[in-house]
């Protein structure tokens, strides 16, 4: 995942699940993570966006709330516009859409970013099963 085997622009769509989650397991603070742990984020990500077509999408699966994942998201060597989902009632699952060749001029909730509470409400037995998956459209997601 820091050093993606792949040529350049070859995806249409690129998906993780929980992979960031565990490069932020050792980064202490999470409002100020440790050198090393942003090194590899930032590696694992632009991987992911030099991969992707010029119109790919990204897909996050995580646990990681939209104010630690967006530092990195609108890191100005992306171009994607970032959009996401909040799955759960207690405990939540985010669900972020990245869509490559689609960044807004400024970053922010004000100029264009989006983001929903899903209208999907899901037991965590259904959120284990990884059913809500299923029940997501990124087509829907304009």
């Amino acid at each position: 995942m820091l050093d993606l085997p792949f040529s350049n622009e070859c995806f249409d769509v690129v998906i993780e699940k929980g992979t960031m989650d565990v490069l932020f397991v050792d980064s202490g603070d999470p409002w100020n993570p440790r050198p090393a742990t942003v090194s590899k984020v930032m590696a694992m990500l632009e991987g992911v966006h030099r991969v992707l077509k010029s119109d790919g999408i990204f897909i996050s699966i995580t646990f990681g709330q939209p104010h630690f994942r967006r530092p990195f998201f609108h890191n100005p060597k992306f171009t994607w516009s970032v959009e996401w989902s909040t799955f759960g009632e207690t405990f939540h699952y985010f669900f972020y859409t990245l869509r490559k060749g689609r960044r807004s001029s400024s970053v922010g909730v004000a100029s264009g970013e989006k983001c929903e509470m899903s209208s999907i409400c899901l037991l965590h037995e259904e959120l284990e099963g990884e059913d809500y998956i299923f029940r997501t459209t990124i087509d829907g997601m304009d």
